[in-house]
């Protein structure tokens, strides 16, 4: 078999191999974790309007009915430390949000910086479809590499609100800035309007 005859073999081979490791993300109980559906997007800069980098955002599972009335009760407790604590004792995540890799300074920095999700809804509402996430750490969404790179124990939800076009503008909140509509039955960022944009051009990625 010549050279050029295994390449037209092992080139749609490797392809596949390669499509299937990009639908996981992680590990749960030494298994890889399956992506159910991955957001793609441009974070943009807390001191401006210039682009920050490109984010990846991987859900590996919807929360139920249950986390939204378990994070309901938390936040209603009014206690952010509390709530950090009683999200990190979840033993399965949501999801993951990965942003630029710190360049310039060596090759552990330079890989992307993944901020866990423990919580992840979808919802239908009648101006449109929104993605709710939260983390019990800084997203650091729009800081400086290095800045967004720390591990800061805080309560961060992220709200997207999709328009008719299928492009979304994602808005970040921490416990003291998060409200329950009981109409959608889900978690905003108050006063969603007025706050700056942490994340623009956010589309659904395909696979």
């Amino acid at each position: 078999m010549n050279h050029m005859s295994l390449r037209l073999i092992l080139d749609p081979l490797l392809g596949a191999a390669l499509s299937v490791a990009f639908l996981y993300t992680g590990t749960a109980a030494g298994r890889p974790t399956p992506v159910v559906k991955q957001f793609a997007a441009r974070a943009v800069s807390v001191s401006g309007t210039e682009d920050a980098g490109r984010i990846g955002i991987y859900i590996e599972r919807w929360s139920t009915d249950k986390d939204v009335d378990s994070l309901r009760a938390l936040l209603a407790q009014g206690d952010p430390a509390r709530l950090v604590l009683t999200l990190e004792q979840q033993h399965r995540r949501a999801g993951v949000v990965l942003m630029p890799g710190v360049q310039g300074h060596g090759s552990r920095v330079r890989e992307r910086t993944p901020k866990n999700l423990l919580f992840a809804r979808e919802i239908d509402t009648p101006a449109g479809r929104r993605l709710i996430v939260a983390s019990d750490e800084r997203l650091g969404l729009g800081e400086s590499q290095i800045d967004a790179r720390k591990e800061i124990s805080e309560f961060n939800l992220m709200e997207i609100r999709f328009g008719p076009d299928g492009t979304g503008v994602g808005k970040v909140a921490d416990a003291t800035d998060v409200v329950y509509n009981p109409e959608t039955r889900s978690f905003e960022v108050k006063d969603y309007p007025t706050r700056p944009a942490r994340l623009v051009d956010v589309k659904v990625d395909k696979f």
